[in-house]
């Protein structure tokens, strides 16, 4: 039984693709395959031995050829980070978004948990519009700009590595949060990091604007 085949078999009531099936084009593309260089940076991050663990700049895997390929490709040669998202996490939480693009790769595999800007009921979700895509070990693949996503899900115990590539600057702390305000203005969470959160969530504790209605969804392997 394929990996994806025991994730549908554990998680009958989430949709689940992998992301080479055409129910992923609204969400993003895959750029490639495997990368060694790539593949040994990612694997000498961090992996926290519960949670995760995110770190939006990291040298070593600012200086590898992808990563400059990357910059020029996807972000026509703006400035860029790369850094990684590790940990054991298997609940949905939040989603976020960005105005670019964000790109992953994983040496262990795992789920992302999307949604598209046009799910969205004016600052609300339906948590049942989320899907949610198995992204194989060492593939590439671009998150598009405005779809919603959050933290990797695990797809073993042992926990999951996921290289996040995004504009310089994204996901910086802002000079001022303020979930009181009006439109889109309150879901701004962090520089360029727009964010819904489950009322369940760690995030609703700190502030964070809640906007996602039903089941905290958790991943179950």
């Amino acid at each position: 039984m394929s990996m994806l085949e025991q994730l549908r078999e554990k998680n009958p009531g989430l949709p689940l693709y992998r992301v080479e099936d055409a129910a992923f084009a609204p969400y993003g593309r895959v750029l490639g395959g495997a990368d060694a260089a790539l593949s040994a940076a990612l694997a000498a991050t961090e992996l926290p031995a519960e949670g995760n663990l995110y770190r939006a700049s990291v040298p070593e895997l600012e200086a590898l050829p992808i990563t400059a390929r990357i910059r020029r490709l996807v972000f026509g040669e703006m400035e860029t980070q790369a850094g990684f998202c590790n940990g054991r996490g298997f609940t949905l939480n939040a989603l976020e978004y960005h105005k670019c693009s964000e790109l992953n790769y994983s040496t262990t595999g795992l789920v992302l948990l999307l949604a598209l800007p046009g799910d969205l009921e004016g600052d609300s979700l339906d948590a049942g519009r989320i899907r949610g895509f198995y992204l194989p070990p060492e593939t590439l693949v671009e998150i598009y700009p405005r779809v919603l996503h959050f933290a990797p899900c695990r797809v073993r115990e042992t926990g999951f590595t996921c290289l996040v590539v995004l504009e310089k600057g994204v996901n910086a702390p802002l000079e001022q949060v303020d979930p009181a305000a009006a439109g889109e203005e309150k879901l701004l969470w962090m520089q360029g990091k727009w964010l819904l959160c489950h009322p369940d969530s760690p995030q609703a504790q700190k502030g964070a604007y809640v906007g996602i209605r039903g089941e905290n969804l958790r991943l179950e392997i």
